[in-house]
């Protein structure tokens, strides 16, 4: 198993945990409705505010400064520190463009594709149009048609009555 260093026991923040345990039990106490939650809330607000006083105090002594190499590999290389060369840089943009200029030639084929797409929902609308209109026409001749067919079949049943 690996070594695990403990760090040391920080007194303030020791007592930010008592007391914001306090203040929470007292919390508990009051929602509950116990006795001597009261009692609790002071003690623990009370704590709470000295070890806001103290740390108002206190001075940080040991600022920890972070080794960016290890996180940024490549903010430096071996050669003391200095940027990663040039050439390869020179390369990444080349790249760069030339997938920028194929994306670009690819927005356009696009967009000619939906320009198509475009012209032909146009023309399905106005087929679509045009053939509502002839739905509505056929419908108003199919009436016209069942209004004559009533009344040649009306005639008829005359006709037939006045034979008998």
């Amino acid at each position: 198993m690996a070594n695990k260093q403990k760090g040391k026991l920080d007194i303030t923040t020791f007592f930010y945990g008592f007391g914001a345990s306090v203040v929470l039990v007292g919390s508990m106490f009051k929602f509950v409705g116990w006795d001597y939650a009261n009692e609790l809330f002071i003690a623990g607000l009370s704590i709470e505010a000295l070890v806001f006083l103290v740390s108002a105090f206190e001075r940080s002594t040991d600022d920890k400064e972070y080794q960016w190499e290890n996180v940024f590999p490549q903010l430096t290389n071996e050669n003391g520190g200095e940027a990663a060369n040039l050439s390869s840089y020179q390369d990444a943009m080349k790249q760069f463009s030339s997938t920028l200029g194929d994306l670009s030639s690819q927005i356009k084929g696009l967009n000619e594709s939906l320009s198509a797409i475009k012209t032909e929902m146009a023309s399905n609308a106005q087929a679509s149009k045009e053939m509502h209109g002839k739905v509505n026409e056929f419908n108003q001749q199919l009436g016209e048609y069942n209004e004559h067919m009533l009344k040649i079949n009306a005639k008829y049943r005359e006709f037939l009555a006045s034979d008998k």
